[in-house]
């Protein structure tokens, strides 16, 4: 970052540059505004009122890309009202301790940081969204369900509508939490976005769809089966792609990945018949692939 310190106060603008540059920001001292014109961009300039005169607004808009700070004797529609209406971002008034200035400027650097990376995540999110295809024309309000053939579609569908309502969510996964907590965090006051549905036995699917009826919860399963829940969205990737992290599996590591993702939410007679082979086979799978056997009575 490089400073540009406009001011004909030339004790002042060395004891400004003194401070910043055992600070590590580098600066060059002009005394006029016809200087400043001539020098290269600044990331930061500090505008003594005084010396850009009725060239304030000019210079302003001739660097939009910097952080202008304009230092004052006192508040006038010159001095400061017209300045921020060309685009600077501060001011502040004479006498000023140097400390206050630093905080004026590291404050408008952070700010500026985090504009810079919102615009990065809004553009990246619209990237996102391109791959989303909502089957369903209903637009609802919690609690819903979103049934998806891939979870990073259902995640961009769950913050597009927490963006387009205006609502703040919190996370909770079923991969790392038992679903009875995650029911207890649930609150009246932010909208909890539950994933991994699928990873339930289908006892505590149905015991979650029916607890989950009155709360404010999203809820998001990697399925095509029937749900019995009143809202439910049906949301596909557009190129209908199944979600493993955007890793090209081997026909192995696909089998294994199926019964690992899908085992607690099917049957082994349900899951077999959906992988095209006999429960026979399943189980021989498991026991190649060193997957426990789980009991079915933990289906019921």
């Amino acid at each position: 970052m490089n400073v540009l310190i406009v001011e004909n106060e030339i004790y002042l603008a060395q004891s400004i540059a003194t401070k910043l540059e055992s600070l590590g920001y580098p600066c060059q001292i002009v005394s006029t505004i016809h200087e400043a014109m001539q020098k290269p961009k600044s990331d930061v300039v500090l505008l003594s009122a005084n010396a850009g005169g009725s060239l304030c607004e000019m210079f302003i808009r001739q660097n939009p890309q910097a952080i202008v700070i304009m230092m004052i004797a006192y508040v006038s529609e010159d001095t400061v009202t017209k300045p921020i209406k060309a685009g600077a971002k501060d001011y502040i008034m004479k006498p000023f301790m140097l400390d206050e200035l630093l905080r004026k400027i590291e404050h408008q650097l952070e700010c500026q940081r985090l504009k810079k990376q919102i615009v990065f995540y809004e553009e990246y999110f619209s990237f996102l969204e391109s791959e989303v295809q909502v089957l369903s024309s209903a637009r609802y309000y919690p609690p819903f369900v979103i049934r998806c053939n891939a979870q990073k579609i259902a995640d961009v569908y769950a913050i597009k509508i927490a963006k387009e309502k205006k609502m703040t969510l919190k996370f909770a996964t079923l991969k790392l939490y038992d679903w009875r907590d995650v029911l207890e965090r649930a609150s009246r006051d932010t909208v909890m976005y539950v994933t991994h549905l699928e990873s339930l036995r289908k006892a505590d699917f149905r015991d979650f769809l029916h607890e989950m009826s009155d709360k404010n919860i999203i809820a998001s399963v990697v399925a095509s089966d029937q749900i019995d829940f009143p809202q439910v969205v049906d949301v596909v990737c557009q190129s209908g792609s199944l979600d493993f992290e955007g890793n090209i599996l081997s026909v192995r590591e696909y089998e294994k990945c199926i019964i690992q993702k899908f085992e607690n939410h099917y049957s082994d007679v349900e899951l077999a018949k959906k992988m095209g082979i006999s429960r026979k086979n399943l189980w021989e799978k498991r026991k190649r692939y060193g997957l426990e056997k789980r009991k079915e009575t933990d289906l019921h």
